[in-house]
């Protein structure tokens, strides 16, 4: 007993037994901290990989595999370490979540790539320690996947990567211009404009060949105004006149084309005849998007050119604001006396302008307008004159930038798609009150129309009315080559076949009633029946001329590209 006393007193050699546990202690855990070095650093490694692969496919996203492929192997990784390359849409909106931006799918829309790649980082010391502590596992188990890691001595890592291309492009919608007259242009700019303009059709030919770049037009602007340091956004928001507005038009022009001599002659006479002190609210002609916060003294970021006939009838539209215009067209059309035309326009949606620079996603639209068009028909005998009033409402028309589809390589691949969708159209042949015509707010409904009084005998009154709308939007593509040359393209409404007056007549009611003595006139509503279809054909070619010149086509919508730019890739993820 003494000496198992003795014994368990005995402290010799009890600190190189306490050393030892330690040290054995102090071993794995340098064996874990430089195993979880590595792990880091090639973890790391693998992620920069992925970034750059990444960003090489969403350089090129017709050939992404292969240019994921070929800049992974740049950065030590071979083809197998890449488990997937998934072409997509990303959409940057902050209002959605970082999840919900990328939509896997390939098309016309795809402006992204996500890449995952896989491989195994080694254990350098973790594996001998692991072997010679491995407790002993029963036959037949299996070991769980941390001990298999150990046993192999590798363990696996992953690693995932989204780019896409910040592909931008400018684009606008309205502006017809198909048939020039210059008695009409003349008497719609000169109401819109509010002074007499008195241009020749040549005048005209060459404001459409004159181009407008945007932004050259925001410096002028800019240098007229005395803004210094400014942004396009601070030109937008600055306070314009149509005065300020149409002699910066003049001076981007002739940077332009210094030759169009008739072009800034006809400009410079427009500017003369103008309300120059009539505000303009410049955020309805144009949205620079991402290129709003670049300064006006920094190269332009991407062409966004325009005729300079478009800028003014649209400057001309937004300086009116709502108000009435009300312009008597003398024209010299058959069957047609004289013409009475009130023209209302209204506010742009909030946010919309009537040209947009901006990425996937960007969207414009027209403002609404309301047409009253009063003409006197020539007839004959108890019908020697006849007044026919036609109502049009339109409401905005719609275009979309759904896909830039671009290499940074080669821009002259680039195509660009909207997604349009024409204008709803009400037409009414109806008597329409000043109080409704001016009432944004609510849809007329009118009442019938008198279209004849023979006093004493009878009157002829007669309502008609027809919608036309197409709720879907349809795609519109432009190559490079369209871009640069300016190609416009119209949608138009599928469902309308017609003529917008021929359905109208088609749908008129007419009514004798008999005044006085009682006694009306045998045959008055075919009589006046007769002289409305016979003024169809002039009274069309002046509804769409009217409309061509305002920029708006009936259950049609024209848009083109203005510029595209083919930014590099940038992560997002």
């Amino acid at each position: 007993m003494r000496k198992i006393r003795d014994f368990r007193r005995d402290e010799s050699g009890g600190a190189a037994i306490l050393f030892a546990v330690a040290l054995v202690t102090l071993l794995g855990f340098g064996a874990m901290a430089v195993d979880v070095g590595s792990f880091f650093y090639e973890k790391r490694r693998l992620q920069t990989a992925n970034d750059l692969a990444a960003l090489a496919a969403a350089g090129d996203i017709p050939r992404a595999q292969a240019a994921a492929q070929a800049s992974a192997g740049q950065n030590g990784f071979e083809a197998r370490h890449i488990s997937a390359v998934q072409p997509g849409t990303y959409t940057p909106d902050p209002a959605k979540a970082p999840a919900d931006r990328f939509v896997p799918g390939t098309g016309a829309s795809a402006n992204a790539v996500r890449i995952d790649m896989r491989t195994m980082a080694p254990l350098l010391l973790g594996r001998a320690f692991a072997a010679t502590s491995r407790p002993e596992r029963p036959p037949g188990t299996k070991p769980s996947p941390i001990q298999a890691s150990l046993d192999a001595g590798e363990v696996p890592i992953a690693s995932s990567a989204i780019a896409y291309q910040d592909a931008q492009a400018s684009f606008a919608i309205g502006s017809r211009l198909l048939k020039l007259d210059g008695g009409l242009l003349n008497g719609l700019l000169g109401g819109l404009l509010g002074g007499g303009v008195s241009l020749s059709v040549m005048d005209y030919e060459a404001l459409i060949r004159a181009r407008v770049d945007l932004f050259d037009f925001a410096k002028h602007l800019a240098t007229r105004l005395d803004l210094t340091a400014a942004t396009y956004d601070d030109v937008l928001r600055a306070h314009a006149t149509l005065g300020d507005v149409l002699s910066a038009i003049v001076d981007a022009s002739r940077d332009n084309d210094a030759r169009s001599g008739t072009a800034t002659a006809a400009l410079g006479r427009l500017a003369s005849v103008a309300a120059s002190g009539l505000p303009v609210d410049l955020s309805k002609l144009v949205a620079f998007g991402p290129a709003g916060d670049r300064s006006v003294s920094a190269p332009n970021p991407l062409g966004a050119s325009l005729s300079a006939l478009d800028i003014v009838s649209a400057v001309a539209q937004i300086a009116n604001g709502q108000r009435q215009i009300d312009v008597g067209l003398a024209l010299n059309l058959p069957g047609i006396a004289a013409v009475n035309l009130k023209l209302g326009i209204g506010e742009r949606p909030v946010g919309s302008a009537m040209i947009s620079v901006g990425r996937t996603g960007t969207s414009i639209h027209t403002a609404q307008t309301r047409l009253l068009l009063t003409a006197d028909l020539i007839g004959s005998g108890a019908a020697s004159l006849v007044r026919l009033p036609v109502y049009l409402e339109l409401a905005a028309a719609t275009a979309k930038l759904t896909a830039v589809q671009c290499s940074p390589g080669d821009v002259s691949t680039s195509r660009v798609t909207l997604g349009v969708r024409p204008a709803l159209v009400d037409a009414w042949v109806g008597q329409v009150s000043m109080a409704e015509f001016n009432n944004f707010s609510t849809a007329p409904n009118p009442p019938a129309a008198t279209l004849l009084n023979v006093v004493g005998l009878a009157k002829v009154t007669a309502r008609a009315h027809v919608t036309m709308t197409n709720l879907a939007e349809t795609p519109v593509s432009f190559s490079y080559a369209e871009i640069q040359r300016g190609d416009k393209k119209t949608t138009s409404t599928q469902n309308f076949v017609a003529t917008l007056l021929g359905r109208l007549v088609g749908d008129l009611e007419l009514r004798v009633e008999a005044l006085g003595l009682g006694i009306g006139l045998p045959g008055l509503d075919g009589l006046v029946g007769g002289i409305v279809g016979n003024a169809l054909t002039p009274l069309d070619q002046l509804l769409n001329g009217v409309l061509g010149t305002l920029g708006i086509g009936l259950g049609q919508a024209d848009s083109w590209v203005t510029g595209v730019r083919c930014g590099g890739a940038v992560l997002v993820r």
